[in-house]
Formats: C-alpha cells, structure tokens, sequence
C-alpha cells in the first residue's frame, strides 16, 4: 500500500509541476504520457529526456504538443511492457509511432477513442490477442501498420469504416478466418500487405472496389478458392503478389485490364486452365511468375507483346504446358531471367529466343520435350549466366559458339542425347564454371578434354556404347586416347557380373567360352565417368582362327615404329611412317583386304569395313599394330 502511495504522489508532484510550468498542456494528456512511460519501463528507454521533469511536455523526446498532445514518436527506442488503457484521454492524437519495441500484451480497445488519429503504427512488437473492434471507430485513420506481431483472431469487420486508410499492414500475424467482405469499402486503399497469416476462405469479390490500389500482397497464407474477376478493376495496381497460397481455378481474362501491373506473382498455387492470352496486354510488366501451378495448354503467343524494355523475369517453370514455345517470345528482348523448366513443351528451341534476348541472365527450359539440335546463337547471350536445358530430347553436338558465353557460372546439359566432342572453344570458359553433362550419349573423346578443363564438371552415366563380335573377338569403342582406358571383362553368371580380363590400352578381348558378356571401361583423365558397353550373348566359335594373328602378327607389335590414329577409327585412319613405306590392311585370319603406299604421312579410307578388330602392317619393316574399326 505505502508503494501505491509514494507512485500516485509521484505523479501528481510532476503534474503539479507540468501544469506549473507549462499551464497550456492538458493535465489529462500529462496523465495518460506518464501512466505510458510507467508501463512501458520508461527509465530504460533508449532516449527518455525530460520525461517526468519539470520542463513543458512539448519538449519531452518524441513528443509533440501544444494545449493537446498531437505526436508521439517513440519508434524502436526500447520500449518494454504494455499500452495502458489511459492511451485512449489522448483525444487530440494524431500519430502514434510505437513500433520496433518490445511491447506486448493486448491493445486495448480504449485505442478506438482517439477519433482524430490518422497514423497508428504498432508493427514489429509483441502484441496478441484480438485486434479490437474500436479500431472500426478510427475514421479519421489513413495509415495502419500492426504487422510483425502475435495478434490473433479474425480480422474485425469494423476495418471496413477507416474508408480514409490508403495503408494497411497487418502482414505476419496469427491471424485467421477471412478476408472481411467489408475491406472493399476502402475505397482510398492505396497499399496491403496480409501476407504471413494463417488466413483461410477466398478472396472477397469486393477486392475490386479497390480502385486507387498500387500494391496488394496476400502472401503465405491459406486462402484457398478462384481468383475473382473483379481483381481486373484494379488498373492502378503496380504490384499483384497471391503466391504461396491455395488458390484454384482458372488465372481469370479480366487480368489483362491491370495495364499499369508491373510485377505479376501467382506462383505456388493450384491454379489450372490456360494462361489467359489477355496477358498480353500488361504492357508494363517486368516480371512474371506463374510457376508451380497446374497450368495447361499452350504459352500464348501473345506474351510476346511484353515488350517494354524492363521485363526482367519470365517463370512458367513447373506447370503441365503442351506445345511448341512461341516465336514470339523472342519480343521480350529484355528479359533477364527464363525459365519454362518442367513442362510438357516440345519442338526446337526458337531461333529468336536466344538470337534476340542479349540481355538474358538466367535461361532454364529444362524438364521439357526439346527436341533437335542446340541452336548455335544461344552463343550470342553476352550476359547469360546460368544455362539449363538439362531433362530433354536434345541431340547433335555442343554448339562452338558456347565459348562466346565468357561469364557462364553454370551450364547444365544433362539428361539429354547429345553426342560427339566438344568443341576447343569451350576452353574460353572460367575453369570453376559448374558444367553438367550426364546423363548423355558422350564417350571419353568429349570428356577428356572436359575433365582437363573444368574441375567442377560433371559428367557421369553417359548412355552405354556398342559392343562389336568380330569372329572370335570383343571390341568396344570408348573414345579418348587408347593409353588411357583400362577395359574390363565382365562375364554375367546370372545377375552377378564376374570378372574374367583386363586390358590396359587395348579394347580388343578373346572370351574362351559362351556366355553374356558386357566391357566396363575407366579413363585416368576422365575419372567421373566410368563406361559401360551395352550387354553381348556371345557364342564361342567350334574352331577359331586366329593362330595368324595372335602369332604371326602380334609378335611383331612390340617393335612398332610407326603411328596410326585415330583408335579406334570409324571411316578414315590416319598413318605417320619414317620415310616411304607399303602398308597393308589385314582381317584377323590374315587375309589382306587393301594395300596402299605411305610416304612419311597419309591415310586410309576404312569407311568401308565392318566393326571389328583388324591390322595394319608396314611391309618394309615387318612391324605391326592393332586397329579397331568402330560403326
């Protein structure tokens, strides 16, 4: 009791003193100031000064006044405990800044007696509890921030009366229920952000009352049911942000009347029908993102008519679209960042999508149906960064002009068909660059040079190579440089792979018996790919011959003086002799099959021959060697 006592004599020794002092400040106001800085912990504010002095009011921190306290700015000034009920004497309050504290507690509803308010901002503090219906009594209010809290409830209905309010933040609550039918009453609505509650229901028709709108965010929450019609009377909007919620139905016509939208984002939703071709009419857009929805159909042709000079971002990534990708995307030449990954796209990669979008930073069509070669212009992206066409039906080689992309961190080729070798002028490319080539038809001749160049490459489960029977012998074509390969025998026993032989060098086998063979090969350069051949049923001839060559011929292969590559050879093979010489072309039973004069450098015309192991003898020397023939 004598402690209630010594704090009420306190107080009513300073308001003696402010009244003294200062006689135009009202005595109620005084009051309600120093019940605010009891309950909040004043002594401990970040900046306390004169508060509880003697000097006029209207120089106490924060604090505006004349007869009447108008302000109170106290914003993140380490404010602790709660808003007492005395708030409300504060008639004539025109602003109250109390955000970034640490208040809790609930507000309470005496808030709604400051009729002349027009700035109540809350945010980022402790509050729970209900938001107070009083609030609805603020009619005078046009700015309202209680985002950052624990409030919970429903949003009061009442809010429909601040038809003053052009902001309103009531973002990252726990807030639940719905969206009020009354919020379209605010006709001066300006800004919304609802975004980070556990909302529910749909969005209310009456959204489209909101004409002055420029940004509305319901993000993050668990709004469910159509996007309405109505939202195309929104023409001032700048900014539509509905992604991470559980909005279905079809993307509604009226969104291309929004012709001042410049940021577009419904992604994260279970949206399903076309995109409406109306979108083409958003003029100003610079980003888009209808991605992880249940779109369908085809892109429309009409996004090409994006073509202001900011549209940034395109993400229809993740959606169930059919069809080719329009030509007409290749307008947007702007764009910034394209992803059209995990569809059901198909067709070639439009010329113009990469002829025409030199300011393209992030290209992503992966996951899609693309089919036929990459064309060689996507080399003509001077900015492109990252680079996925990975997931595909692409086939051909990798275009030369790659090494124009001289800023590429991330190329990502994999899942695909392509073949052949890459190109030397791949080597322009930075050696950190993250380069994905599995899951492809490359044999070491590519991946050799890849694996020297890029430290970070993948290339791994490349589409396993033919294996060629010859008579009595096994050969498989691997690629890269013979001296590097190690080439093992497996002999199947059921499902278990048994190794019989291994070659270093030499891809050439002789199996003993019958049976389903398959050659695992390694590289020592290319060592994140080992190689399979496909699976052979090999069936041991009664008499094999190769007595001739295995003892007539390779005896002389140890004392080789002279170079043929490549090995294996597919249509030409090269021969590097020491002066004039006379080869000949041997099969394995030592039956020549062509002979033709080396005079230090010259080559021979195999296209003709079968796969399969054969020799090649220098007549002048006797000396041999091994050729495989691969098809």
């Amino acid at each position: 009791m004598k402690t209630k006592f010594t704090i009420f004599c306190f107080a009513f020794t300073v308001c003696a003193n402010i009244h003294t002092v200062n006689a135009q400040v009202n005595v109620q106001d005084s009051l309600a100031l120093v019940d605010l800085y009891n309950s909040t912990d004043g002594p401990n504010w970040t900046n306390h000064k004169n508060w509880l002095t003697a000097n006029p009011v209207s120089t106490w921190y924060g604090v505006t006044a004349d007869t009447r306290v108008k302000i109170i700015q106290l914003t993140k000034n380490r404010l602790k405990g709660s808003i007492p009920f005395s708030i409300g004497n504060l008639a004539n309050l025109q602003d109250l800044f109390l955000s970034i504290n640490q208040l809790s507690g609930t507000i309470p509803s005496s808030i709604g007696s400051l009729a002349n308010l027009l700035t109540l901002d809350l945010g980022s503090n402790n509050f729970n509890g209900n938001i107070p219906s009083s609030i609805g009594k603020l009619t005078n209010l046009n700015y309202l921030s209680l985002n950052n809290n624990q409030l919970n409830g429903g949003i009061p209905s009442s809010i429909g009366n601040l038809t003053g309010v052009t902001y309103l933040n009531l973002g990252a609550n726990m807030l639940s229920g719905s969206i009020p039918f009354s919020i379209g009453k605010l006709v001066n609505l300006q800004i919304v952000h609802l975004l980070n509650n556990p909302l529910s229901g749909s969005i209310p028709f009456s959204i489209g009352n909101l004409v002055n709108l420029q940004i509305l965010d319901i993000i993050y929450t668990q709004i469910s049911g159509s996007i309405p019609s109505s939202i195309g009377n929104l023409k001032n909007l700048g900014s539509l942000n509905l992604n991470n919620n559980q909005l279905s139905g079809n993307i509604p016509s009226s969104v291309g009347n929004m012709v001042n939208l410049l940021h577009l984002d419904l992604s994260n939703n279970q949206l399903s029908g076309n995109i409406p071709s109306s979108i083409g009419n958003l003029a100003a857009l610079e980003h888009l993102y209808l991605n992880n929805n249940q779109l369908t159909g085809n892109i429309p042709s009409s996004i090409g008519n994006l073509t202001f000079y900011n549209m940034f971002e395109l993400y229809l990534n993740n959606n169930q679209l059919s069809g080719n990708i329009p030509s007409s995307i290749g307008n947007l030449i702007s764009l910034f960042k394209l992803n059209l990954s995990n569809n059901q796209l198909q067709g070639n990669i439009p010329f113009t999508i990469n002829s025409n979008f030199v300011n393209l930073n992030d290209l992503d069509l992966s996951d899609n149906k693309l089919s036929g070669s990459i064309p060689s212009s996507i080399g003509n992206l001077p900015v492109l960064q990252s680079l996925n066409l990975n997931n595909n039906q692409l086939s051909g080689t990798v275009p030369s002009s790659f090494g124009n992309l001289k800023i590429l961190s991330a190329l990502y080729l994999d899942s695909n068909r392509l073949s052949g070798t890459i190109p030397s002028s791949i080597s322009n490319l930075k050696p950190s660059i993250s380069i994905d080539l599995s899951y492809n038809y490359y044999t070491f001749d590519a991946l050799e040079f890849v694996a020297q160049l890029f430290v970070l490459a993948k290339y791994d489960h490349q589409k396993n190579i033919p294996i060629h029977q010859n008579g009595s012998t096994l050969s498989v074509s691997a690629g890269g440089t013979l001296s590097n390969n190690t080439y093992k025998l497996l002999k199947w026993e059921g499902t278990t792979p048994v190794l019989v032989a291994t070659n270093h060098g030499d891809s050439v086998f002789h199996p003993a018996v019958s049976g389903r063979y398959q050659v695992k090969i390694l590289n020592s350069v290319a060592k994140g790919l080992i190689l399979y051949s496909k699976a052979i049923d090999y069936v041991a001839p009664a008499n094999p011959v190769i007595a001739f060559s295995e003892n007539t011929l390779q005896q002389y292969n140890k004392a080789n003086v002279f170079r043929v590559y490549p090995n294996p050879a597919k249509s030409i093979l090269h021969v590097e002799t020491n002066g004039n010489a006379t080869l000949s072309l041997l099969d394995q039973s030592g039956k020549i099959l062509l002979t033709t004069n080396i005079n230090c450098r010259g080559s021979v015309n195999v296209s003709g021959l079968g796969a399969g192991l054969y020799y090649i003898k220098n007549n002048n020397t006797q000396a041999v060697q091994k050729v495989v023939i691969a098809r």
